[in-house]
């Protein structure tokens, strides 16, 4: 290759490294701000459960928990795990396609 064209590689490929970070930080930020939000419902959510006198409570705070309105805490926990779970699986997998796009690259390079 000649001198010109390898500097229209390079900045090509500069170029598409700073869309790729581009997008990778908006999908993190859209992320975050869905952990948010997420975390805010359920906020909003426990504050309707939560019943006068239960934080007196010192001892045997689980036979309360049980005794009333223990189906919603139920309701929320699994949900806040669901939503954990997925949150992680989508974090992996956004990983995941990070890196065989980086050693695709690495392999094109290497080919060149």
């Amino acid at each position: 290759m000649t001198g010109r064209t390898e500097i229209r590689v390079r900045e090509i490929r500069r170029r598409t490294q700073r869309y790729r970070r581009r997008r990778e930080n908006r999908v993190l930020s859209s992320l975050a701000a869905f952990s948010l939000f997420l975390l805010a419902g359920i906020g909003f959510l426990l504050r309707g459960v939560q019943a006068r006198g239960i934080s007196a409570v010192a001892e045997g705070y689980s036979s309360v928990l049980l005794r009333e309105n223990a189906g919603e805490y139920i309701v929320v926990g699994v949900a806040a795990f669901v939503a954990g779970v997925a949150l992680t699986v989508i974090c992996i997998r956004c990983k995941k396609k990070r890196s065989t796009r980086m050693e695709n690259a690495e392999d094109e390079e290497a080919m060149k």
